[in-house]
């Protein structure tokens, strides 16, 4: 099978920060599609424990079915983690269903994660894919190329590899659609490592091991196949942990899911080598950034930051100064993305739109001025500045008025594209003073740029300025439908692998100040 088409679609970054805790299969439907009628029979159902760093996290559970000429993959994954003392609770469902021949038929995906749902429909057409993102009673509709080059669907995915395990291959290479990345196929490279045995159900069974590696999520994951090629086992390092998801009893999977849940945002924390003085005023700043193990990635220069990489590739240097913007490259000066709604940025919403030409409408003409009034206006909006909501997307942050740095970062986001500006997310760190009962950590933080004068600027809603130096970028997303691949290989890389040594940090009226000024 195969799909030509010039490729843009990625995941938004979104899928990462709930899919870095939990396995990559989770599908759950109801047995009835918009594109077959015919009856579902159960071919099989799987049921499995996700643990992560010696604690549940959750369950999952993966059931096949046959209408005599469709598969479906079908299934669901339930989470409950904590951030600092704020216990989240994310239910995310999804369903493939492919021809007998292995031809895509439609891709549904449902998150909850916020107070509302969000679901997105893939419908796969002869010459592109409809979109169809809802949450609540609002609906975007979309279309976008299909997906580039040879890859299979689920089941078709299964057949292949079965077949290169059956005729003795030890390395097998392929392109699959995994839920959470959307439309980017996923190369996945597996490599034989041995015999072995594994505990299921009170007996002894044979399994053969395998290293699976991906091109998005970096780190190797140890993979147990029983001789049928059911995976009973899975264990992968996160950086903040191990993360394991292992085969169960439906009874045994849902029962795991009780208890306390694991705490994941204060041990993602990274604590500088000296604290920063008012960090609020500091308007530039140099870090010098390293990877505990392995290579640093590729940190962007853009907008206010500037990176040096060090020869060996395990550190870099990174300036910003808030006052002095770089231009921007002149792909972003052309991409239409920045101004485009989607499932997280919807921008045509009809009180997103109210909203930004109410605040826009009472200030100059002038695009920085009208940008900065827009995240002072989020700044005051969002009355409730909380951390029970997983990740809402801007319409209805709009509505509720609560949320931490995504929801204020999407809003903004939001609000600019409704204004007339091109804005993006931008993922990184930022410095705190205080916060959940740490002092002088830098956090994973996300904010908004906007694109100003042929340059981005930062704007941070979360402030009551708006912006200082105690920022790291580590990446940017439009938020498109499926952006992000990128980002979410270079936060899985950082978290947990990194260090900062604080170099020089300089205010408005007093130049440099800091003792390991170069």
């Amino acid at each position: 099978m195969k799909r030509k088409h010039i490729p843009r679609l990625k995941k938004s970054w979104l899928i990462f920060v709930i899919g870095l805790f939990c396995a990559v299969r989770m599908m759950q439907a109801d047995q009835t599609t918009s594109a077959e009628s015919k009856s579902w029979k159960e071919v099989s159902q799987h049921w499995y424990i996700v643990e992560l760093g010696g604690a549940t996290v959750g369950w999952m559970r993966e059931t096949i079915l046959d209408n005599g000429t469709q598969y479906c993959t079908d299934g669901e994954v339930q989470l409950k983690v904590s951030r600092g003392t704020i216990e989240i609770e994310i239910t995310m469902q999804s369903r493939f269903i492919e021809t007998h021949d292995g031809e895509p038929i439609e891709l549904h995906t449902r998150q909850s994660q916020s107070r509302e749902e969000v679901e997105v429909k893939y419908l796969f057409r002869d010459d592109d894919v409809q979109i169809i993102s809802t949450q609540g009673d609002r609906e975007n509709v979309d279309e976008h190329p299909l997906p580039e080059g040879i890859w299979y669907p689920p089941r078709a995915a299964e057949r292949y590899c079965r077949a290169k395990r059956e005729v003795g291959d030890k390395e097998i290479t392929f392109r699959t659609l995994a839920p959470e990345y959307g439309l980017t196929p996923l190369t996945i490279k597996q490599v034989y490592q041995g015999e072995d045995e594994y505990e299921l159900a009170g007996q002894t069974i044979p399994v053969s091991v395998w290293q699976s590696t991906n091109d998005i999520v970096p780190m190797p994951a140890t993979v147990m196949l029983t001789q049928d090629g059911r995976q009973v086992y899975e264990s992968v390092n996160m950086g903040i942990g191990v993360m394991v998801t292992r085969i169960a009893k439906r009874e045994e999977a849902l029962a795991a899911g009780v208890g306390a849940s694991p705490e994941l945002m204060i041990n993602t924390f990274v604590k500088p080598d000296q604290g920063i003085d008012q960090p609020l005023r500091a308007i530039r700043a140099k870090y010098r950034v390293k990877a505990i193990t392995g290579n640093l990635p590729e940190l962007p220069s853009t907008a206010s930051q500037k990176v040096e990489m060090a020869e060996d590739r395990t550190s870099a240097v990174i300036t910003v100064d808030i006052d002095h913007a770089s231009p921007a490259p002149p792909d972003d000066l052309n991409d239409p993305s920045f101004l485009e709604t989607s499932t997280l940025i919807d921008s045509d919403d009809v009180l997103i739109r109210k909203l930004a030409q109410r605040v826009v409408k009472s200030h100059p003409k002038e695009k920085l001025a009208q940008a900065e009034a827009l995240r002072e206006f989020v700044f005051t909006y969002i009355n409730s500045k909380s951390l029970d909501t997983a990740f809402a997307t801007a319409s209805e942050t709009a509505r509720m008025k609560t949320g931490d740095c995504s929801e204020h970062g999407v809003l903004l986001c939001a609000l600019l594209r409704a204004g007339g500006i091109p804005a993006r997310i931008a993922i990184g760190l930022v410095y705190v003073d205080q916060f959940a009962g740490t002092e002088g950590v830098f956090g994973w933080h996300m904010w908004t740029q906007a694109l100003i004068d042929d340059c981005w600027v930062d704007l941070d809603a979360t402030l009551p300025v708006r912006y200082h130096a105690g920022h790291i970028l580590t990446g940017t997303s439009s938020m498109e439908e499926g952006s992000g691949i990128s980002e979410i290989s270079t936060l899985i890389m950082l978290i947990g692998n990194l260090e900062i040594e604080v170099l020089d940090i300089g205010y408005p009226d007093s130049g440099n100040h800091d003792s390991h000024a170069e």
